[in-house]
């Protein structure tokens, strides 16, 4: 009988972590496709492992903290803090059935994410103690892909005459990060990067790797909530008046147990935007909690104008952002200007509500100066900048209020508003109102939103998530917005609109199946073009995914899935591609050893069709590739433990294309059909 409550919960818990790796990479892969910039898909992953390798302390835990954990509901955390208040510490996972709106079932979903500890039982401060129960690991990764493109060739394959290398570098691509911890006070990270093409201890990157980043943190002392010297992410509220860094929550999708709690920290994140590098620190007395920050560091930028006597740059028209540092050009816009930027947070906590103000100001050593159109008129311009808002909070059982509201340079006002509800414990929704004028011209907002910026953009969004059945879980969501102005390739004024639906059904223990389906409507010029005659057409998009999860045997995990996606709209004919993906996962219970294999095949006629799938990758790395065309995509993924400190990973994949012989474009062209690519990764844990 013991047997068979095991054999359930192990059952209930795996369903639950498939649903939730499955909304990480569903959010991943919505991102990737509707931001215009390239998300942090590294610090998103970080996130996500942080909450299994460091789950919440229930009992030393705030208000924030339990956010953090996946699926707790806002009435639970509400209950929670409450039974705290009067009963004290928690003493075993047991006792959380005693509080309010906890069950078994839902205690099972989120147990992997928290821990009980008594409190104040970290041992006392030497250096002893220090290294002693110290936490250390250094992770090193090497990655390759084959053939070289033509950027790297030495010779003309024609005729065999002398090049020299678009790409001075060597094609392969190394990294590293080192992290020392001891428990939650202090936190140390190291990270460097070199990128495929660039130089590796000569040229211009002399010093080894062409980007490092690093932090030392002091935490939870006293008062001192965080003290960080080196580079961080910050965010405040909902991010409307500063958010650094990605948020999972960031673009319209089903409502899911996904959350994403804004706060300074350190950041090992090798990113090269959006970036801060300096100091920031965070005081909390009683129920006040203060955040500043300095930041000072050298920004890629396209220099336009310089100092013909001092070679100072004076104008650019745009910041980089890829990160890339290979070519001549690349290399000239590499640290071209300075930022100075400084900022903060004030937040009061009350009974039932949390409000807060936050600020930023902002300088560059030259001026910012975009090419001017009609539709990016209200751009940001200049060598400064600056916003401020307040944020709010407020818990009325069982709705919880959220919203922020912020003003730039400008003067133009934006503002996002929201609330989620449970009128059941079965059903859970969730509605956001924005609106973010064209002229609201701040490079910082990363609040929630259809674009990258958050500007030129007005609409509201609704979502509800419920179990309609202990077997059938419902999610559906719409988005109904505008552009109040010109975009880039729409000469007016144009309203969109976005909806989803899924259904997840638990069939058996083993077997889970999935179906979710998204509709996309917008609008652009009839020949992408900025003319004010310009004939405005529609277009919509259809996407269909069904899912399959079984688990014919305790070591082996089956994942199938299949997926459509359709446009049509203006004078283009409709088009419709395909992607068949399956995934096997062999986890042997008495070996330390993992197995992923992943076949997909695909038939997508153009970039328009195109279908995102995150890939199983390496840990702490990412791949989320965009497949259209004919071709078929093999990979598999070998992680293992040497011993109980030594830990490796192993990933090849090959991707082959049936309807070209050519892959790329200009110098990162290759005369072939096909690709690979090798990634090997060691991590050592002390």
């Amino acid at each position: 009988m013991k047997a068979k409550y095991l054999i359930m919960i192990f059952v209930i818990l795996f369903h639950w972590n498939i649903s939730y790796a499955q909304e990480v990479e569903e959010a991943i892969e919505r991102m990737a496709e509707y931001t215009e910039s390239t998300p942090d898909f590294e610090e998103l992953q970080e996130q996500w492992i942080q909450l299994t390798q460091h789950p919440v302390d229930l009992n030393s835990a705030k208000e924030d903290d339990l956010r953090n954990i996946p699926g707790i509901s806002e009435v639970q955390i509400k209950n929670l803090l409450e039974y705290k208040t009067a009963y004290g510490e928690i003493l075993s996972v047991y006792e959380l059935m005693a509080v309010s709106g906890f069950d078994s079932l839902s205690i099972m979903k989120i147990r992997p994410y928290f821990i009980i500890r008594p409190i104040s039982t970290n041992p006392h401060f030497s250096l002893k103690n220090l290294f002693r129960f110290s936490r250390q690991s250094l992770l090193v990764r090497y990655g390759q892909t084959f053939p070289n493109s033509m950027a790297y060739q030495k010779a003309d394959p024609d005729t065999g005459d002398h090049l020299d290398p678009v790409y001075p570098g060597s094609p392969q691509h190394y990294y590293f990060r080192y992290t020392f911890s001891w428990y939650d006070k202090i936190q140390i990270g190291l990270a460097g990067d070199k990128d495929p093409g660039e130089q590796f201890f000569r040229g211009e990157q002399s010093s080894g790797m062409d980007y490092y980043s690093g932090y030392i943190s002091l935490s939870n002392l006293g008062i001192l909530k965080n003290l960080t010297v080196g580079t961080f992410r910050a965010g405040f509220g909902q991010g409307l008046t500063f958010g650094s860094g990605s948020s999972m929550g960031s673009v319209p999708g089903f409502l899911s147990g996904l959350s994403y709690n804004p706060a300074a920290r350190g950041s090992i994140s090798v990113s090269e935007s959006n970036y801060l590098k300096g100091l920031t620190t965070t005081f909390r007395i009683r129920k006040l909690e203060i955040t500043g920050f300095i930041s000072y560091h050298n920004l890629d930028a396209n220099i336009t104008k310089t100092d013909s006597v001092s070679g100072k740059a004076l104008e650019f028209s745009s910041l980089g952002s890829s990160g890339y540092h290979r070519t001549s050009t690349e290399i000239a816009d590499r640290n071209s200007i300075t930022e100075l930027l400084t900022g903060g947070n004030i937040n009061f906590t009350g009974r039932f509500y949390k409000i807060g103000m936050s600020g930023y100001y902002s300088r560059w050593s030259a001026s910012l100066k975009p090419k001017t159109a009609v539709y990016n008129q209200f751009a940001l311009r200049g060598n400064e900048s600056y916003a401020y808002g307040l944020d709010y909070q407020v818990r009325l059982n069982p709705v919880f209020l959220f919203g922020e509201i912020s003003r730039c340079q400008s003067g133009k006002i934006a503002f996002i508003a929201g609330l989620n509800a449970e009128p059941d414990s079965r059903v859970k929704m969730r509605i956001i109102y924005r609106n973010y004028p064209a002229g609201f011209a701040n490079r910082w907002a990363n609040a929630f939103g259809q674009q990258s910026s958050n500007n030129n953009e007005s609409g509201i969004y609704a979502a509800v998530q419920a179990e309609l059945h202990t077997r059938l879980m419902l999610s559906a969501y719409a988005d109904i917005y505008r552009y109040p102005w010109l975009r880039y390739n729409t000469s007016r004024p144009s309203p969109a609109l976005e909806f989803g639906i899924q259904l997840n059904s638990p069939i058996t223990r083993s077997l889970t199946l999935s179906a979710r389906y998204f509709y996309t409507e917008s609008s652009s010029n009839e020949d992408n073009s900025v003319k004010n005659t310009e004939k405005i057409i529609r277009s919509s998009r259809q996407n269909l995914r069904i899912r399959i999860d079984w688990i014919p045997q305790t070591e082996i995990i089956l994942n199938s899935r299949i997926e459509l996606n359709r446009t049509e709209g203006g004078n283009e004919p409709e088009r419709m591609g395909y992607l068949i993906c399956q995934d096997i996962h062999y986890k042997p219970v008495k070996f330390p050893l993992g197995l992923i294999f992943r076949y997909a095949l695909f038939d997508i006629p153009t970039y328009n069709e195109r279908i995102y799938t995150y890939e199983p990758e390496v840990l702490f790395g990412f791949s989320v590739p965009a497949f259209y065309g004919q071709g078929m995509r093999v990979c598999a993924l070998l992680n293992g433990k040497v011993n109980r400190q030594l830990k490796c990973w192993v990933k090849a994949g090959m991707t082959r294309y049936f309807n070209r012989n050519i892959l790329g474009s200009g110098q990162d062209s290759v005369n072939s059909n096909t690709k690979f690519d090798l990634i090997v990764q060691l991590m050592l844990q002390l």
